[in-house]
């Protein structure tokens, strides 16, 4: 195997959640170590505990330096950060001692990204409210790897098989939507989207950008957002070379996507456009937050508690990562 393949750090997530389990199965894929060397950050004992029920038995390698990471199929390179304290979680009871474990995988993959000792970052699946608990006091994944990056202009895209999606605006309440989609947000968001496909290999990306109103405003009729705020962003984005298509209605703007017209999406709000690609791509999706010097992304699912510690959980969505982290199109 060469050298060249990109090392990709790999966090187990909250060792009480479904995480370890759907590590093991993704490294089980001969594929994976094809085309990249999957470093990962976590635990030998939790690795273990987790074998049985997926019915898999890699060698654990632990690694001092993830230059030391092989790559190989049945084993898994590992960065061990310490034991848990005995009786600290269950299966399915996260707890502030696998929040804080948890936060110190992320940060320490992140900070050897940081000094380019690994290409990409993928985050296993978290549990907020174990990772408060346990001192990592962040709203999500983004306000979390912000802080530990050191950057705060960033934006989340989710990356599908055939879909791509950005949002202007997130978790904030629709009320407040509006006045947020306005001509400074608009720019900077399609700015970030630029820089971030670019990061991702795309040489010009094409950004179709979403109306906020029915009809993208209907002419003013319907709104006047887009006359006002959103067309003047996207006319100041394109003077500077930037490829801003657009204003498309909502209700039909992923039909751009679907017939390859675009390479993504920005919605103006979190629910337009997640609902959309997640009714069709849900299990494959994969975030990935532009605008940091580093690439880092995460699966885009929970824990899932209810099913931890069972062996049922789908590997897939993290699988896709891989491939996305090491720079590939799932096939």
């Amino acid at each position: 195997m060469s050298d060249s393949r990109p090392r990709v750090a790999v966090t187990v997530g909250d060792p009480a959640g479904i995480g370890p389990e759907i590590l093991l199965k993704a490294l089980a894929r001969p594929e994976i170590q094809e085309f990249c060397v999957p470093v990962v950050f976590g635990n030998a004992r939790v690795l273990e505990e987790a074998m049985p029920v997926t019915g898999l038995s890699p060698d654990i390698r632990p690694i001092r330096d993830v230059g030391q990471a092989e790559g190989k199929p049945e084993s898994v390179d590992l960065v061990d950060l310490g034991d848990l304290p005995e009786g600290s979680y269950s299966k399915g009871h996260s707890s502030a001692e696998t929040g804080n474990f948890t936060g110190r995988c992320l940060e320490t993959a992140i900070g050897l990204a940081k000094s380019g000792e690994v290409d990409s970052v993928i985050m296993g699946p978290t549990c907020k409210k174990a990772m408060n608990a346990g001192g990592y006091r962040f709203a999500g994944f983004r306000e979390s790897v912000n802080h530990m990056a050191g950057e705060e202009n960033t934006i989340l895209i989710t990356l599908g098989r055939v879909y791509n999606l950005a949002r202007v605006t997130t978790h904030v309440p629709l009320r407040k939507v509006p006045e947020l989609c306005n001509r400074a947000n608009v720019l900077h968001c399609i700015r970030l989207l630029h820089q971030g496909f670019r990061n991702l290999g795309y040489e010009t990306p094409r950004i179709g950008v979403s109306g906020l109103n029915p009809h993208a405003g209907e002419e003013g009729l319907l709104g006047s957002e887009e006359i006002e705020e959103i067309i003047p962003a996207m006319e100041e984005a394109r003077a500077e070379g930037i490829d801003a298509r657009g204003p498309y209605p909502g209700d039909t703007i992923f039909f751009k996507m679907r017939d390859g017209e675009v390479d993504v999406i920005l919605s103006m709000f979190h629910d337009h456009g997640n609902a959309c690609i997640k009714l069709v791509e849900f299990g494959t999706l994969v975030n990935y937050l532009a605008g940091l010097p580093i690439r880092v992304f995460t699966v885009m699912h929970g824990t899932a508690f209810d099913i931890a510690g069972t062996g049922k959980a789908d590997a897939t969505n993290l699988e896709y990562a891989l491939y996305q982290a090491a720079g590939r199109r799932h096939p």
